[in-house]
């Protein structure tokens, strides 16, 4: 389907239009990920990580959402490999 930098800026595309703020910041390995300030969902993507590395972080980052009812459920599924139950 995507190769894996196109994977990743799909991932972060679609986050961003869910009103994810994406942050793309040198992190030196230091763990990314989700995160909430109040309301306000924030993805930290860790710069030094390669973009397989900076792509499974992501993943597990935005798996922990419940995407069954946003709009974009089926690149999502596809992107997290997912599976509607």
């Amino acid at each position: 389907m995507f190769q894996t930098l196109d994977r990743l800026e799909k991932l972060l595309e679609i986050a961003a239009n869910e009103g994810i703020q994406i942050r793309c910041e040198w992190l030196g390995g230091v763990r990314g990920g989700l995160v909430r300030i109040g309301r306000i969902p924030i993805l930290f993507v860790d710069e030094s990580l390669s973009v397989p590395e900076q792509l499974e972080q992501s993943k597990n980052a935005l798996n922990q959402l419940d995407w069954s009812e946003s709009e974009w459920w089926d690149e999502m599924s596809q992107l997290l490999d997912l599976r509607r139950v």
